[in-house]
């Protein structure tokens, strides 16, 4: 059983690690949302050295998976629907986000907003899944910021510590999506023995 769900997570950690170099791709680095010092270096997508993001995002993946692991190992799994329709709602946020980028403050209080309602679909769960949120809302945000300080890439429109303010909103919804996602998973692991 350990050996499977060392396997489950490796597999979640580079799923959502996949996800996220194609969300970067599609929704931030063609909409001009940010910008990679070389982005032709390893490069799958135009404007994006796929390779480097692509273990950054295993990193990123790997640290989230470990938070989501350990907030919600003892929670029963979510419904198969509610798991995807949190990772819709990522993926459309982060579409969103490279959208609407003329007015940072509105598109940071509609993700807040988002939420707050997409909370409601987690009723029996509400404090480790809001905690995973918030760990994921601050810390994300600063990572990237960090990594944006070296000079790997820049955000076109960043306002605070070298990203933009909605970034921790896109966060915040990342972890409901690890809340309704990883718990499932999680669970194969368990019927499979």
């Amino acid at each position: 059983m350990i050996w499977r769900r060392g396997l489950l997570l490796a597999g979640y950690t580079l799923a959502l690690a996949v996800l996220l170099t194609l969300c970067d791709a599609c929704c931030h680095v063609r909409t001009g949302v940010l910008f990679y010092t070389h982005p032709d270096e390893g490069s799958l997508f135009g404007g994006q050295p796929t390779w480097p993001v692509f273990v950054g995002f295993v990193r990123i993946a790997a640290v989230c998976t470990g938070l989501g692991w350990w907030t919600c190992r003892q929670l029963p799994p979510s419904p198969l629907g509610r798991g995807l329709a949190s990772t819709a709602a990522f993926v459309a946020c982060y579409a969103a986000s490279g959208i609407w980028t003329d007015a940072p403050m509105t598109l940071h209080a509609l993700f807040l907003l988002a939420w707050i309602g997409h909370l409601w679909f987690y009723p029996d769960r509400p404090w480790t899944t809001v905690a995973l949120c918030v760990v994921l809302g601050v810390a994300g945000p600063v990572g990237e910021g960090y990594v944006s300080q070296t000079g790997f890439f820049a955000y076109h429109r960043a306002d605070a510590y070298h990203v933009p303010v909605w970034l921790s909103g896109l966060y915040l919804h990342g972890g409901l999506a690890i809340a309704g996602t990883l718990p499932r998973v999680m669970s194969w692991a368990k019927e499979s023995t």
